[in-house]
């Protein structure tokens, strides 16, 4: 065997061990990768579950937090003797 034999014989011994280890990581990363579709789905329907619980449970509290308004009874305005009730509805809504 001469020394350019010997050149040719190791450079195709790396493209076959090339060709091996891509194969070998192409299986590999298919393997891998199989379940990512599904997997990302999931992921961002529980991102959404959460971000609307969040919302939901973030407003929930504020609102539960917040002081209450009471309702003032309704002041009838046609109602004969009632002029009293309007002019102190009024009064309470301009102050």
């Amino acid at each position: 065997m001469n020394e350019h034999q010997i050149e040719q014989l190791i450079e195709h011994e790396a493209a076959r061990r090339r060709a091996a280890d891509n194969e070998h990581l192409t299986l590999l990363a298919t393997d891998l990768t199989a379940d990512l579709p599904s997997w990302a789905r999931r992921r961002r329907i529980l991102a959404s579950l959460l971000a609307a619980v969040l919302l939901l449970g973030v407003t929930a509290t504020y609102n539960a937090l917040l002081p209450h308004r009471q309702m003032e009874g309704l002041v009838a305005c046609n109602l004969d003797g009632q002029e009293e009730a309007v002019l102190l509805c009024a009064d309470k809504l301009l102050t």
